[in-house]
């Protein structure tokens, strides 16, 4: 078992301000979702022309990779400072937002906005955590945000009010900005980031061996996306609308079913650590087909309700495990770019999912689509096993290291009369396997 002691005070800082940001997140994040049912009648809009606001935003969110871009270039604080900002506010356009188009718009913002601050947070934990408790402290963080989420579960029914109240729900995203000042004020640059004089691209990485880690798990976020993203943005949907649910009665059964499955997040984070990033990913995939599945194929509560518990634990448990396996398979220098990238990748399956059951969900119904969207989960599993291992690597680089990279980076720029060449990086290692002054 982890001990509190296993934490160091500088553990313990970035998962207290990475707690506050997740809180936020996921309230913010969540509210799309939990609102659906209200804003799509309140708009005039039918389920399949809902699938597509869920598309565009999700389209539009691709600009969040500027952000990942940048930080690689520049740091980790700044991209996400103003990341973190602009979640609150277009959550207050959202609030606003007088028809589909500009609330269509404003809810763009604030998914690029929730995609950039969840990208850089991983990052940044990854970065700034200790091996030994890194993807348990993804964990904590993914809690976080879950509860955040489940707070904008327990104010759900301000959204029964009048046919609009459900933009207060938005705007009250907007106290997030009062943890502005202390993230200003309090959060570091990561230890691990170093800002190399010579610059390489992200292309150049795959090209030079990184695209054997890159595309595999770019399949993976990829079809877990297909079927997740729908299955998770229309449950209040299955509940009110399908099964002809009232508001109360369903939000209990989320609230209740799905706090305790947020237990995953823990689980999965202890497990990774202690039995390493596949099985635990694999494992937490299995669970999340049953679940998701179970809970658009029955109509019993009594099915319901484990079927959200087994749906969310899978969840939970795969959210610290491929985080922390992703960010370990790629350098700093390209770190952020590369986890960037994997989540656009993810954002286009969310979108062939949200396309899919744009196309057919009006005729042949909710519970046909999301089962056929999840067949992908299977491949994706069998992707997990061609991933190498990676659990307990370090990587923060020492001193000397960054001195030596600086140097070999300095003597590369130099005219040489030797032509270059260009080996492919070697594979991650666990720290414990490494001599003492390797590189990464």
């Amino acid at each position: 078992m982890t001990t509190v002691t296993e934490f160091t005070i500088r553990d313990r800082r970035v998962l207290t301000l990475m707690g506050f940001v997740a809180l936020v997140a996921g309230y913010g994040g969540s509210q799309l979702s939990h609102t659906l049912p209200f804003a799509r009648n309140a708009l005039g809009l039918t389920e399949g022309e809902m699938n597509w606001v869920f598309a565009v935003t999700r389209l539009l969110s691709l600009i969040g990779l500027l952000f990942m871009v940048y930080a690689d270039r520049r740091g980790r604080r700044l991209p996400f400072l103003i990341a973190f900002s602009l979640m609150p506010v277009a959550n207050l356009a959202t609030a606003i937002a007088p028809d589909p188009v500009t609330f269509t718009i404003a809810q763009s913002g604030a998914r690029i906005a929730v995609i950039a601050v969840a990208g850089l947070a991983i990052v940044i934990l990854a970065e700034e955590l200790s091996p030994r408790v890194r993807a348990l402290g993804i964990g904590l963080y993914a809690l976080a945000g879950a509860a955040g989420s489940g707070i904008g579960l327990m104010l759900l029914p301000i959204a029964d009010g009048s046919e609009y109240a459900y933009r207060t729900l938005f705007a009250l995203t907007g106290v997030g900005l009062l943890a502005l000042p202390i993230l200003a004020r309090f959060l570091r640059e990561s230890r691990a980031y170093v800002q190399y004089e010579r610059k390489v691209t992200f292309r150049t990485a795959l090209r030079a061996g990184l695209g054997r880690h890159f595309w595999p798990l770019a399949a993976i976020a990829f079809l877990i996306a297909v079927f997740s993203s729908p299955a998770t943005a229309f449950v209040m949907e299955r509940l009110v609308d399908d099964l002809q649910w009232d508001t109360a009665p369903a939000r209990f059964l989320l609230m209740v079913f799905s706090g305790l499955g947020t237990a995953g997040v823990i689980i999965g984070g202890r497990m990774a650590d202690l039995i390493g990033r596949k099985r635990t990913t694999v494992t937490a995939m299995v669970l999340g087909l049953i679940g998701g599945v179970a809970f658009y194929t029955q109509d019993s509560g009594w099915v319901l309700a484990p079927a959200i518990f087994l749906a969310t634990m899978g969840l939970g448990m795969l959210t610290p495990s491929l985080a922390a396996h992703r960010s370990e398979l790629f350098p700093t220098r390209v770190r952020a770019t590369a986890a960037g990238w994997i989540t656009n990748i993810a954002i286009f399956g969310s979108i062939t999912g949200f396309v899919i059951g744009a196309f057919i969900v009006d005729s042949v119904g909710l519970s046909t689509t999301i089962t056929a969207l999840a067949g992908g989960l299977i491949i994706a599993m069998l992707l997990v096993t061609r991933l190498p291992e990676t659990r307990g690597i370090d990587l923060v680089r020492t001193r000397r290291d960054r001195s030596d990279a600086s140097k070999r980076a300095s003597q590369t720029a130099q005219p040489s009369s030797q032509p270059a060449t260009t080996k492919p990086p070697p594979g991650p290692k666990p720290a414990a396997a490494q001599p003492p002054g390797s590189t990464r």
